[in-house]
């Protein structure tokens, strides 16, 4: 009878580590990139300042739009209100867009999860490089 409850308590244990282990992966890996998050329904939040075409955008919660305007794609990025106890989920997205971008197109491998890259410009400001949709073969520059 000790045995078994012995074995019990090391299978609990390792289970325990394990669980603890992936945990810290994916906080690593969610830690590596500190200038934004994206959210679900296009939702992104920077937390530095960001140009997006010439317009800085501060630090905060943006709803990122994709829309195909004849032979052009464009960006609408639109601030989002986070009150007190917010979720990404519920949150309010203004009627005003606080920028509005015409990107380049490319072809690409569809992705599952919607991607954007930042570089530093000239002026040391991030700015947005490219962005991929999720479901879309395409990579769009800026």
């Amino acid at each position: 009878m000790k045995s078994i409850k012995s074995i019990r308590i090391i299978v609990a244990l390792v289970a325990l580590v394990t669980a603890v282990a992936v945990f810290n992966v994916a906080a690593f890996a969610a830690d590596q990139n500190k200038d934004f998050t994206i959210g679900k329904k296009g939702i992104i939040h920077f937390n530095v300042p960001v140009k997006a075409g010439n317009v800085l955008l501060q630090p905060g919660m943006y709803q990122l739009q994709h829309v195909i305007e004849g032979n052009d794609h464009v960006f609408a990025f639109k601030t989002v209100t986070m009150p007190a106890g917010y979720r990404h989920g519920n949150t309010p997205v203004n009627d005003e867009t606080a920028a509005r971008v015409v990107c380049k197109v490319v072809g690409a491998e569809k992705v599952n999860k919607t991607n954007i890259s930042l570089r530093t410009n000239a002026a040391g400001e991030k700015e947005i490089a490219e962005v991929q949709v999720a479901g879309e073969p395409y990579k769009h520059l800026f």
